[in-house]
């Protein structure tokens, strides 16, 4: 009697229909196509902070001065000290657990996340991670794989905002998720009248012509109303 194969579930079905097995690449060529992807930082560090790989990608998200050559420095040559210790922190517990972990920073007034990858090697230097990081719109942190965890840095750098207050940023974050005044006023316990003041302040300060520019700066920069309470990194020299 011939043998019959038992029917596959349509679960079953469904994954074999959409798996694809990796086929055999060359691993430079991946390197050069992410490191040169428009868009893409890639950085790769060690434990200490020392940069062993920065793409123009990445020293134009993180650094306030992207010309500047990189070999043989260490994120403490650009960045303050609660940065570096935030930073370091992470990356220890990368290599720590041997997990990688989803970042989400606003950095010169720009909404970046980022992914924090071990590197698994073989011999040494040991106690590496490549870092790939993206600028984004939006108010929520998301990864392709939600196996990664995703956390939000406890520092802010407001970028050209750096110079409202924070109960102006407050409201400019309120105003750029498009409430009105009144409800602004309702959610924050204020006046109306209170509310439009601070709203003339900001336009005034940050050259806006009106609240359509307030919304599209807001919106690019991916600001919620807890991101006004975080400690603000101080101004870089």
């Amino acid at each position: 009697m011939p043998h019959s194969t038992p029917p596959q579930s349509e679960e079953s079905s469904s994954r074999l229909r959409t798996r694809v097995d990796p086929p055999e690449f060359d691993p430079n060529s991946i390197w050069t196509a992410m490191t040169q992807t428009p868009g893409i930082g890639v950085c790769v560090t060690d434990q200490e902070g020392r940069l062993l790989y920065v793409n123009d990608c990445a020293m134009m998200l993180f650094s306030a001065a992207p010309n500047i050559e990189y070999a043989g420095k260490s994120i403490h040559d650009f960045h303050s000290p609660q940065y570096v210790q935030e930073r370091l922190a992470m990356i220890g517990r990368v290599l720590k657990e041997g997990k990688p972990l989803a970042i989400r920073h606003i950095y010169h007034g720009k909404q970046v996340h980022s992914t924090v990858w071990p590197i698994r090697d073989s011999k040494p230097p040991f106690g590496r991670v490549l870092v790939i990081s993206r600028t984004t719109s939006g108010l929520h942190l998301a990864t392709s794989d939600d196996s990664i965890e995703s956390i939000e840095t406890a520092f802010i750098d407001f970028g050209p905002l750096d110079i409202l207050t924070q109960r102006e940023i407050e409201v400019a974050v309120l105003l750029g998720h498009g409430m009105n005044v009144p409800k602004v006023a309702q959610l924050l316990h204020r006046s109306p009248k209170t509310i439009e003041r601070h709203k003339s302040a900001i336009t005034k300060k940050l050259g806006l012509r009106g609240q359509a520019e307030l919304v599209m700066t807001i919106s690019e920069m991916g600001l919620d109303l807890d991101d006004a309470k975080l400690k603000r990194l101080p101004r870089e020299k």
